[in-house]
């Protein structure tokens, strides 16, 4: 009894395996036959930067109990 599902479940495993193999190919095709997404407007550099700068302070002070609940 053992063995079968052991067989079963490596054989799921495989079937899945080779589902997820064939979407991967499937979604490498339609890429390259679809046309580029167009870019959002992304946020300037020096703003970016500053945004990434405040959520490091934030977070390093949130980690060492600096802020938030005391």
């Amino acid at each position: 009894m053992t063995r079968l599902v052991l067989l079963l479940l490596i054989a799921s495993a495989l079937v899945f395996a080779g589902s997820q193999a064939f979407g991967a190919l499937r979604d490498l095709t339609r890429r390259r036959a679809a046309p580029p997404a167009p870019q959002e407007d992304a946020m300037p550099a020096p703003f970016r930067t500053i945004a990434y700068i405040v959520l490091l302070a934030l977070m390093a002070g949130t980690a060492t109990g600096l802020l938030g609940a005391g």
